[in-house]
């Protein structure tokens, strides 16, 4: 194993990076590694593993992709187990909007999310997030019901019977299938999400984190 991650345990083994630089299938990525920094944490490798997987099979369905971020409040007392429900609810919703035919006159036949839970000091359980999707269907986050982020907005007051609140984080980007360099800075982006602080086991199987499923496309 590379000398700059190492294992742990916790209800479960997982690894952590200690490097600014990953390898990740014969690609080299820049992460979100500070240690000079008073909130440096190390990335824990699972999970920044299962975000660049689904970000290359967006890739390999489209030549350009367009991502954001955005967090999610969670109402104060809910447990976990709701809470995780609710992000999956999200997404499902989601879905559902994207099979209409109202992005570029068509559905959005394919998109990749990554979610993580955090709780940290005197703070509430909260979920930072990123979505991506074909750029030739959307290139802006959008407020209001006919943008994505207006529907994440939307979705997430009414799963939470209007007590929890979505964040549209600042920056958004277009990831070209030519240009690796597009997916290095967006992936240094999302390695926060990774970062070990403020991720804790419950214990009881509930997920930390949470990435879309999307198969990469093989050539025939």
């Amino acid at each position: 194993m590379n000398h700059a991650v190492t294992s742990h345990y916790d209800n479960g083994r997982y690894h952590l990076i200690n490097s600014a630089n990953y390898t990740f299938d014969d690609n080299t990525y820049s992460l979100n590694f500070k240690p000079d920094s008073k909130r440096h944490a190390p990335i824990r490798q699972e999970i920044i593993d299962s975000f660049i997987t689904q970000l290359c099979a967006m890739q390999s369905h489209y030549s350009k992709i367009f991502a954001f971020r955005f967090d999610l409040s969670v109402p104060v007392g809910m447990s976990v187990s709701e809470s995780n429900r609710l992000i999956s609810d999200l997404f499902t919703r989601l879905r559902g909007k994207f099979t209409a035919k109202r992005w570029s006159g068509q559905p959005i036949k394919k998109f990749a999310y990554g979610w993580v839970r955090e709780l940290e000091k005197a703070k509430q359980v909260h979920y930072h997030c990123w979505i991506a999707l074909p750029r030739f269907q959307v290139r802006v986050a959008g407020f209001g019901n006919e943008g994505v982020y207006g529907l994440i907005s939307m979705f997430w007051s009414e799963l939470t019977a209007q007590a929890g609140r979505a964040h549209l984080c600042d920056g958004s980007y277009t990831i070209n299938r030519d240009d690796h360099s597009s997916l290095v800075e967006l992936v240094e982006r999302v390695s926060y999400l990774a970062k070990a602080r403020g991720k804790y086991s419950t214990g009881d199987g509930q997920r930390m984190f949470s990435a879309s499923k999307l198969k990469i496309l093989t050539a025939a």
